[in-house]
C-alpha cells in the first residue's frame, strides 16, 4: 500500500467485489481472494485504496446489469461524486455477464473519467486506459456471454431429456410426486384438482381468479403450501408435462366425476 502522502490526482481507487455462491468461493473467487488480488494490483500500480473503498456485493447474479444491483447503485453514486479515478475488480465476470452491459458501462466509465482495471483477465492484469486493454476486455466479455448462453442451452436440453424420461427436472410440480428413484409419478388427488380447475374454467365459465379463491376457501394448498392466484391456476392447468400421466395406469374410480379427463 502506498503512503498517505502519495495522494496525487489519478490514484484514488474504489474496488468492487461480488460473491454469489459457495461454489465460487470454492473456485477461488471468495471475498478474501478477490480483496487480496485487488490490493496487490493497487499496490503494484501505486493506487490509493482504503478499507472503506471496497464495495462487497453478495448473493447477486452478474446477469443483473451492474447499476441495477444494490452495491452497483452505490458504486455508481460514488463514482459520479468525482472522488475516484480508478475502479478495480478481480475478474470481469464479477462485473458483467452480458456484453451489451459491459460495452455500455465501459462507455459510461470513460465519460466519468474512470479507468477500469481487472486483476485477472485470462491470467493477466488489464488496464482500460490502453487501447489493447479495452479490446481485450470487450473480447473476454463477449466470450463470457457466449459461455452463459451455452450453459443455459445445455440446462434446457438436460431438462427436456429428464422430462422425456419422467425424471425430476424441477423443484416441484402440482399434480406430480417424486419417488425414491427420482422418477415423477402422478399424484392422482392433485390431478383430480387440476381437472376440476380446468373444467370450472372451460366448461362452467369461471375465471381463474374465482377458481383460486374457491380452492383457498376449501383449504387446498399449492405444491409448496402457498395460496392460489389466478396466474398460478392458469400455469398449473397449462403445464405441458401433465400429458405424461397417460403413460401411467389411471385409478379404478377415474372418470366418475364430470371433470375427469382421460
Amino acid at each position: 500500500m502506498i503512503n498517505e502522502g502519495m495522494t496525487a490526482k489519478g490514484n484514488k481507487t474504489i474496488a468492487y467485489i461480488r460473491v454469489s455462491s459457495q461454489r465460487q468461493v470454492d473456485e477461488g473467487v471468495s471475498l478474501a481472494s478477490q480483496k487480496r488480488r485487488i490490493t496487490q494490483l493497487a499496490s503494484f500500480k501505486s493506487l490509493k485504496i482504503e478499507s472503506d473503498d471496497f464495495l462487497i456485493e453478495e448473493g447477486v447474479s452478474a446477469g443483473i446489469p451492474l447499476w441495477e444491483r444494490p452495491k452497483g447503485r452505490v458504486l455508481k453514486r460514488r463514482l459520479l461524486s468525482g472522488e475516484y479515478d480508478n475502479l478495480i475488480v478481480m475478474k470481469i465476470d464479477r462485473l458483467f455477464r452480458i456484453t451489451s452491459d459491459l460495452l455500455f458501462t465501459i462507455e459510461e466509465l470513460d465519460d466519468m473519467g474512470i479507468n477500469l482495471l481487472v486483476a485477472d483477465l485470462g491470467g493477466e492484469a488489464i488496464d482500460t486506459s490502453t487501447t489493447m486493454g479495452k479490446f481485450m476486455l470487450t473480447l473476454f466479455g463477449a466470450i463470457a456471454e457466449m459461455e452463459r448462453g451455452l450453459i443455459s442451452e445445455r440446462t434446457q436440453e438436460g431438462m427436456e431429456q429428464l422430462k422425456a424420461q419422467n425424471k425430476r427436472f424441477t423443484e416441484s410440480i402440482f399434480g406430480w410426486d417424486v419417488d425414491v428413484n427420482g422418477m415423477l409419478k402422478p399424484n392422482w388427488h392433485e390431478q383430480d384438482i387440476i381437472d376440476w380447475m380446468e373444467w370450472q374454467i372451460n366448461a362452467n365459465g369461471m375465471s381463474a381468479a374465482s377458481v383460486g379463491r374457491s380452492l383457498n376457501s376449501r383449504g387446498i394448498k399449492g405444491k409448496r403450501g402457498g395460496q392460489w392466484q389466478g396466474q398460478s391456476v392458469k400455469r398449473t392447468i397449462g403445464h405441458t408435462f401433465h400429458s405424461n400421466r397417460q403413460d401411467f395406469p389411471y385409478p379404478s374410480n377415474w372418470g366418475k366425476m364430470p371433470w375427469h379427463r382421460k
